[in-house]
């Protein structure tokens, strides 16, 4: 999905904390592929006998046709039917639900999830076996007060593009510290190419250094952000207070390319890609947005962005933003389980991440050939723990986005008053 034009602006900062599901798809791996989730042989034990099953799948992305092939050859009773949704997917899907229309299983939008768990739509798949096949932080993050509706599947890493062929020119290693990323800075800055560049022209784009926290704060308190949405934690509070400090820092010590703020998202992939700064701090969506097989200007690289200070871990934040789900009132409850447990499957996991472009959440399921960044990007992902992105409430973005433009034009600010204008914003939503 291209998060430019979509994702950051409409539902990265919605009501609550929750994500996506998808699968596999490769030729290449089905040929191979003998694992549990399935083969051709799988249609005994009287599944021939049963009566057809037509399992609706609605969906605003492509899926993995493969993978769909490959649980029909198992389950040969059961059909899968897409219907795809592209535009006013939102409001297509709350229409059939208030009127209960014949659904199985769709994908859903995080706070979509939190909504409808209330209003008894969704199954509940609390407790499944194949739910451990998934990262704990994607199955915490498609639980609503205790009931596990879905799983975050589809993902991908925010990440530190970098200019791989200057690293290697000055002997620098990857940075997995904070401290370890401004010594980096420094010796870059020496050479005279700038460190960084981040425009704010789009003020989704401005946020990644700053917001890559989000995951270190869930790993002291995996529901910090259900706090911050309750009332029950504030922006002011002292785990917050250097929230802001990380960007004031580079921008402060001359680490972003000069004249840069005013660029959109378009124009800075473009100087970096001129080698006019050596790193770019973004989603890995892009990479595929912005770079194609004919790039040959630098070798391009990535690593996840380290925020970490002192002890603190290394984390990588993965953006999810749909989630599948089961229908309360579907007719066919146990196929969608069996769906469900498929795509669970970390070799199937494997292709729908290679037929889809995409890391997933399926442990060992994110396949090394998905991306030509993938065999050095996944193992430094893996190294690192993950947590899923959260979504915040609907009042911060007005707020947060504005802030980092003032900081990346070096306004004079004070972060404790920032911090009070990201509270205030957040009592709105309270």
């Amino acid at each position: 999905m291209s998060r430019k034009k979509g994702f950051w602006r409409s539902s990265l900062w919605s009501l609550s904390l929750l994500a996506v599901l998808a699968g596999c798809g490769s030729n290449a791996a089905s040929d191979s592929n003998t694992s549990a989730a399935g083969t051709a042989t799988n249609a005994a034990g009287g599944d021939a006998e049963k009566e057809p099953v037509v399992l609706k799948l609605t969906t605003w992305n492509p899926i993995s046709q493969t993978v769909v092939d490959k649980f029909q050859e198992k389950y040969p009773y059961i059909t899968i039917e897409h219907d795809k949704v592209y535009d006013q997917f939102r409001e297509i899907i709350r229409t059939r639900i208030v009127s209960k229309s014949d659904m199985d299983m769709l994908w859903l939008f995080p706070n979509q999830v939190a909504e409808f768990s209330k209003e008894d739509v969704l199954m509940d798949i609390t407790g499944s076996p194949w739910l451990d096949n998934y990262l704990e932080a994607a199955v915490k993050l498609g639980t609503v007060d205790g009931k596990t509706y879905g799983v975050p599947y589809n993902s991908q890493p925010i990440v530190m593009f970098y200019n791989k062929t200057l690293f290697g020119e000055l002997g620098l290693e990857i940075p997995k510290t904070w401290d370890e990323l401004l010594a980096v800075s420094e010796q870059i800055k020496a050479s005279g190419t700038a460190p960084m560049v981040i425009g704010s022209k789009d003020g989704w784009a401005t946020q990644f250094i700053t917001t890559s926290q989000f995951g270190l704060y869930q790993h002291d308190n995996p529901d910090v952000f259900a706090q911050l949405a309750s009332g029950e934690k504030k922006w002011t509070d002292p785990e917050f207070s250097t929230y802001f400090d990380g960007m004031k820092e580079l921008a402060d010590k001359g680490y972003l390319l000069e004249n840069s703020v005013g660029l959109s998202y378009d124009q800075v992939a473009q100087v970096f890609k001129e080698g006019k700064a050596a790193m770019w701090p973004m989603g890995e969506w892009g990479y595929s947005e912005n770079f194609d097989a004919d790039f040959s200007a630098f070798e391009l690289g990535a690593f996840p962005i380290p925020v970490n200070r002192g002890d603190q871990p290394l984390v990588t934040n993965l953006v999810s933003d749909n989630l599948l789900v089961g229908v309360s009132w579907s007719k066919h409850q146990e196929e969608i389980k069996l769906f469900m447990e498929f795509v669970a499957d970390p070799e199937i996991a494997k292709i729908w991440s290679d037929e889809t472009k995409q890391a997933v959440t399926v442990k060992g399921g994110t396949s090394e050939t998905y991306s030509p960044l993938a065999s050095s990007l996944q193992p430094l992902v893996d190294a690192s723990e993950a947590q899923i992105f959260p979504s915040m409430t609907s009042s911060i973005e007005p707020v947060m986005f504005p802030i980092f433009q003032q900081i990346l034009l070096k306004q004079d600010v004070d972060t404790a008053k920032l911090l009070e204008q990201m509270q205030a914003a957040q009592d709105k939503d309270i």
